[in-house]
């Protein structure tokens, strides 16, 4: 029995088809060819919007990681965005994958990842700033249907569902995968009915509200995500998209062990939601 399985069939039956968001979608990923143009603006024909689009990734030693994004943004089929690509001074190879595919890749110094994507936000021209980590893919729809909702609702902030990469969890015994897929399933859930918040690992707003409210809180190492959307949640509104899928790395998971990774995150949340320091955990960047 699946956990999804398990959470069900103790459920009133009422409650079954909200239950459904627990099913953790299966990523389907395929090996392709390194793309050797750099995305640049085009205009999809198939989507009359005058909307533009700014993927904003933030880096730090990410060079085993970025690839396998950047090649999911070549594949979208809203072409109508520009990529920045913000590095934290790398000392790997990250910027020159970068700079294969980014129309602009910047090396600077930063003081937390909030701070990262404030200085991507501040180069960006789009009326839509979509973060998204280094180690995160994208459905090839999902920028196309991220424009779609910004443009027939009124809104600042968009939550998408979230799903592990399949590079993560393929080698997983048995249990772990399932109790990865249980706890991001019962994350996807949480956000979708008791707390609306947008994880960084991937995460559309409007880019004149997020300028409004100061963007990122710089000083937080940790739920710096969480944070901003309390306070974007309170200037307007929110929308789960769950036709929306990213797909994400648990690779902290697997190096620091469930316990670990789930104690400093939320030691972490704790602080935030005190306004203390938050100190610096190395899973964390």
């Amino acid at each position: 029995m699946t956990a999804s399985a398990g959470v069900t069939s103790f459920a009133p039956s009422f409650l079954l088809p909200h239950l459904a968001v627990f099913k953790v979608f299966q990523p389907q990923v395929k090996q392709t060819q390194l793309h050797e143009t750099r995305l640049k603006f085009f205009w999809s024909p198939t989507i009359p919007i005058e909307m533009k689009l700014s993927v904003i990734i933030p880096t730090l030693n990410e060079g085993k990681y970025i690839k396998s994004t950047l090649q999911s943004l070549a594949k979208q089929t809203y072409r109508d965005f520009e990529l920045i690509v913000k590095d934290g001074m790398s000392t790997d190879n990250t910027v020159d994958i970068a700079n294969e595919y980014a129309d602009l890749a910047i090396s600077e110094k930063d003081v937390s990842i909030g701070d990262a994507r404030n200085q991507g936000a501040r180069r960006a021209s789009g009326d839509v700033l979509a973060f998204l980590d280094a180690d995160t893919s994208l459905d090839k729809n999902a920028l196309e249907l991220i424009v779609e909702d910004f443009d027939n609702h009124d809104i600042v902030l968009l939550l998408p569902k979230y799903g592990p990469r399949e590079e993560d969890t393929r080698l997983l015994p048995r249990t772990k995968k399932q109790i990865s897929r249980f706890l991001i399933g019962f994350e996807n859930f949480w956000r979708m009915y008791v707390d609306k918040f947008c994880g960084g690992m991937f995460m559309p707003v409007d880019s004149s509200t997020f300028k409004r409210i100061g963007g990122f809180d710089r000083r937080l190492r940790c739920c710096e995500d969480i944070e901003i959307s309390y306070r974007l949640r309170k200037v307007g509104k929110v929308l789960n998209d769950y036709r929306i899928k990213a797909y994400f790395s648990i690779r902290r998971f697997i190096l620091s062990g469930y316990v670990k990774t789930l104690r400093n995150y939320g030691l972490n949340a704790l602080r935030m939601h005190l306004h203390l320091l938050q100190p610096m955990f190395e899973s964390f960047r």
